[in-house]
């Protein structure tokens, strides 16, 4: 069989166009699909926008929630403000991380509530007057008390990135801050689980499973995302 229209350099061109674009179309669909089915990719947890996926507890004395500049303001209260999310979360062998500020007061300013296993855990940054950072609880004792208890000093209107590790063997805490044009990431908590009692204060457990909360402060969060650890970090 015969096709003239082949000939034609117009319509040849038209053809190979219109193939190649099918193509490259179905490989770009193709390339979306299997980031999004890849369970260890980062998966965003605030749009930027609103606070879809996330409800905000009633504490007592809470300070306003709102979204500003594709961040979420953890207004100062007489206590707690905090934000809970309200989709499905994994309890084991994952990371989250997010950035946040604190822009008042002297307390922590986003603290995480997160799952461990069975168990719940929340991870303090600037607690005790501003400068305790660790777990809470650890066998009972507060972030002020137990090993993971350490002291950083967080400036006001300064980013911070956090990123939390949770296996069945351990929980991991670093912090990335930026001195003077320079960038570090340091490891402040690496805690072996085993044997340990995980729990927590009265205060938070209106975040869990998962949950940031200030303390007598502002905090502004950004950024927020987890993706489940792959078998060899699990290791």
């Amino acid at each position: 069989m015969k096709y003239p229209a082949l000939k034609n350099p117009v319509i040849f061109s038209f053809i190979f166009c219109f193939i190649f674009g099918v193509s490259f179309a179905a490989e770009t669909v193709d390339n979306k699909t299997v980031q999004k089915d890849d369970k260890y990719a980062w998966q965003k947890m605030f749009n930027g926008k609103d606070l879809k996926d996330w409800t905000v507890p009633v504490f007592g004395g809470d300070g306003e929630v709102a979204v500003k500049d594709g961040g979420i303001v953890l207004g100062q209260g007489a206590m707690a403000t905090g934000i809970k999310y309200e989709k499905v979360f994994p309890k084991l062998d994952y990371e989250i991380c997010y950035e946040a500020k604190r822009t008042m007061g002297s307390d922590f300013f986003a603290a995480l509530t997160f799952p461990v296993g069975d168990s719940f855990c929340t991870f303090i940054n600037g607690g005790w007057g501003g400068g305790t950072t660790g777990l809470s609880c650890v066998d009972h004792m507060d972030a002020s008390e137990n090993e993971t208890s350490t002291a950083f000093s967080f400036r006001d209107n300064d980013w911070y990135k956090f990123r939390v590790q949770v296996t069945g063997k351990f929980i991991k805490v670093w912090i990335t801050e930026t001195k003077k044009d320079k960038t570090e990431e340091k490891l402040v908590i690496d805690l072996e689980t085993k044997d340990k009692t995980i729990s927590l204060r009265d205060e938070t457990t209106l975040y869990k499973p998962l949950g940031i909360c200030t303390w007598v402060s502002e905090g502004v969060l950004r950024n927020i995302e987890y993706r489940h650890l792959k078998p060899e970090e699990v290791k």
